[in-house]
């Protein structure tokens, strides 16, 4: 077989040297430095294997239609799918599946947004119902946003309070549910009331004198709980002839032998359980419900020893599938296999996207690598790390973190459409991210227009100087951050946490809410911190309304100047990869292009082949030697 094929080898590169008018002339040349390593490495495989090793045709030199072919590809490469269209007739399958991709992510987005919704405001309102219901005293002004704050604290200062407190809740819990409006009731078994449990968190061991300032306690604070029934409260009432109960927490603590002392005390927590159903989306012609239980806790937190005693409630639900008695219509299962079926052509569709993104990437690699090494064979120079980068298609990377980020989204939706897993938080984070993406994706279909171009390029071109110059001004940022935190925090409610102070100082710089920055601190607190608070907050807005954010607005308008001259006089500096494509005048239309295309694999011959390639055995004038292998 080796030797049927040597007299092919000689005819074809006797071929090759007849076309460049080279003849014997460059048999007789002496070898390269790389085929006299290819021979040597021939002679020493045959050595060991005994045969002769596959040979290696190496590029040593490009004819005018080899370097005619590469800057054809390079200008096909950075054409607009439009341009690829009229070119070679090939169908812009990204740009189509993309915008396609933003209708049915979109449309998703928008059903998961209105379900979760839902499911979100029935756990906060039931909340609120909850501290209607079990915390005496509350008012719904403290329902507001926290800023401004219409009231304090919700807390307790007196013994006598905090009990009244406990009682409260303990008699709600025992007797509210016949006149309580919403679907609520103790999440009971077998019939029977559960108990509430009394659990407090106290040193086993310590004291407190405030007159001589003296304390001792033991390091390790102590849980204990307490349950509490209604047996354990009844007592018979002669005048009604009826059994009644006395819901008292600190007059059945002493029955069992046990008291609370405030001053060992960390803190106190009612904890009860309670299912709960919800029945959502009537207003879009569909009668779900969910089914919850409920995990209330009560918290009334002694941990600062202040004299206030914050009482708060918290409930924690887990979701479980519900019995349904109305066995005879099937058409929520319906309309929930059609969300079903749209999530997985959503994720068909992501993945497709994936796919040809890739694909795109690893075929742009592939040229860069025939042009690095053309430029560095043909013309002695290496590529700029510029023009590298240019075969580097960051949109198609944003486009498959996207794409992997909606399939995850999608998943999640399905398990929870098929079960009770309670994702909604996470699925909203992926699905609301990939939405973000997807639609930042459309931006690369609108930097084909001269108008929207010099938008883009004036915010990439402007990223680096951007960026160093924001490093320098987080400096002066996280400076005045931490000072005001730790000099205003203890007199000003904006200043309180790290986090509120930088936000407040974030909402200066933006002109948010000044007058009350400066009006929360007066002088009856602290003359000094109100002068210090003055001076502070003078500088800080002045140095960065006046000065950093100006200096930041003109670092982007000088970019956008220098690319506005540059299109005003015709395009931007060339480099070498630039200078060599428009060495030529052909453009889109010309009809080269589609006498060179091989008919490579595109998504409509997906079905009829795959990448079919030329036999290596018979090549012609027009076969590109940059790597080329032969094989036994």
């Amino acid at each position: 077989m080796d030797s049927l094929r040597r007299p092919r080898e000689m005819s074809v590169i006797d071929r090759s040297q007849r076309q460049t008018g080279q003849g014997q002339q460059q048999v007789s040349e002496p070898p390269s430095d790389e085929n006299q390593e290819n021979l040597s490495n021939r002679e020493s495989w045959r050595h060991s294997h005994g045969r002769p090793r596959p040979f290696k045709r190496v590029a040593s030199f490009y004819t005018p239609h080899m370097e005619d072919t590469l800057r054809r590809k390079l200008k096909f490469h950075f054409m607009t799918p439009c341009q690829k269209w009229t070119t070679k007739r090939r169908f812009p399958w990204k740009m189509i599946i993309q915008l396609l991709k933003i209708v049915l992510v979109t449309g998703q987005l928008v059903w998961f947004g209105y379900d979760r919704s839902s499911h979100v405001n029935f756990l906060i309102k039931s909340t609120v119902s909850f501290k209607h219901l079990f915390l005496q005293g509350w008012d719904p002004a403290y329902e507001t946003l926290p800023y401004p704050a219409p009231l304090g604290i919700f807390a307790v200062y007196t013994i006598d309070d905090f009990y009244l407190k406990l009682n409260h809740a303990w008699k709600m819990y025992n007797e509210v549910w016949p006149n309580s409006i919403g679907s609520f009731t103790p999440n009971s078994k077998n019939h029977t009331l559960p108990p509430m449990y009394l659990c407090k968190t106290f040193f086993r061991d310590g004291w407190v004198n405030p007159r001589n300032g003296s304390y001792s306690f033991h390091k390790q604070p102590v849980e204990e709980c307490i349950a509490l029934t209604n047996s354990d409260c009844e007592f018979w009432n002669n005048t009604t002839n009826s059994t009644e109960y006395s819901y008292d927490v600190q007059e059945y603590l002493q029955k069992i032998n046990k008291t609370i002392e405030f001053d060992r005390l960390v803190k106190v927590e009612f904890k009860f359980s309670l299912r709960a159903v919800h029945v959502k989306n009537f207003d879009l012609g569909r009668d779900e419900v969910e089914c919850f239980d409920v995990n209330v806790t009560i918290l009334l937190d002694n941990s600062a020893y202040s004299g206030q005693i914050p009482v708060t409630l918290k409930a924690a639900a887990e979701q479980f599938i519900c019995t349904d008695d109305n066995k005879t219509g099937n058409t929520e299962d319906g309309i929930s296999l059609v969300f079903i079926v749209y999530d997985i052509i959503v994720i068909i569709i992501s993945v497709t996207s994936t796919i040809l993104c890739a694909r795109s990437l690893y075929r742009a690699q592939r040229l860069r690598s025939k042009t690095v090494k053309f430029f560095k064979r043909q013309r002695g120079i290496e590529m700029t790390l510029d023009d590298r980068m240019q075969f580097l298609n960051l949109w198609f990377i944003m486009i498959i973190v996207n794409d992997v980020i909606t399939v995850i989204g999608s998943v999640l939706k399905i398990m929870m459409s098929l079960s009770t897993v309670d994702l909604y938080e996470m699925c909203g984070l992926t699905l609301g991210t990939g939405s973000l993406l997807v639609w930042f994706g459309v931006l690369r279909y609108l930097n084909f227009f001269e108008k929207y171009n010099i938008l883009i390029i004036t915010m990439k071109r402007s990223f680096p100087d951007v960026l160093r110059y924001l490093i320098c001004a987080l400096m002066f940022y996280a400076g005045f951050t931490f000072c005001g935190w730790v000099v205003l925090g203890p007199y000003h409610v904006k200043f309180r946490t790290i986090s509120a102070a930088s936000e407040c100082l974030f909402s200066l710089v933006n002109g948010d809410d000044m007058f009350v920055t400066f009006s929360v601190i007066t002088g009856n607190d602290n003359v000094y911190i109100w002068y210090y608070s003055r001076a502070f907050l003078y500088i800080f807005i002045s140095l960065f309304i006046y000065i950093i954010l100006s200096l930041f607005i003109a670092v982007i308008t000088n970019v956008y100047d220098v690319v506005r001259d540059y299109y005003r006089h015709g395009g931007f500096p060339e480099t070498d990869l630039t200078k060599f494509i428009n060495e030529t005048d052909e453009d889109h239309t010309s009809p080269h292009y589609r006498l060179e295309d091989n008919g490579g694999c595109d998504l409509s011959r997906l079905f009829r082949c795959c990448c079919r390639r030329r036999n290596p055995d018979e090549p012609d004038e027009y076969s590109s030697l940059l790597t080329c292998h032969r094989t036994n």
